[in-house]
């Protein structure tokens, strides 16, 4: 992941738990029975817990799929390195021999 992205996904979540902390002082001071506020706590509780939840298996699978491109990557290029290095030793030997052929 890029730093940007990185940066957004870290200023998400401490907006998102900021606006939990406010949403819970917020109906903590609110003038309503206790059970009232219990109830409404559990609800929005739950609420940020499932947004928590989707957010997470989101950003799981955005790495995931980083994760296969990246490895995809450096399996490419490994494998060209590869065949660069046989052709290299290839021309070399081909090389070592012209002047061989040539005296013979």
């Amino acid at each position: 992941m890029s730093k940007d992205s990185t940066n957004a996904g870290y200023g998400l979540v401490m907006f998102l738990l900021g606006a939990a902390v406010g949403a819970g002082v917020a109906l903590l001071y609110a003038p309503q029975p206790g059970g009232d506020t219990r109830r409404v706590l559990g609800e929005k509780a739950n609420e940020y817990r499932d947004k928590a939840t989707e957010m997470t298996s989101t950003v799981a699978q955005t790495a995931k799929e980083k994760i296969n491109q990246a490895t995809d990557k450096v399996s490419e290029l490994l494998h060209r390195g590869q065949q660069e290095a046989a052709d290299t030793l290839d021309n070399a030997a081909d090389t070592m021999r012209q002047p061989a052929d040539t005296v013979s």
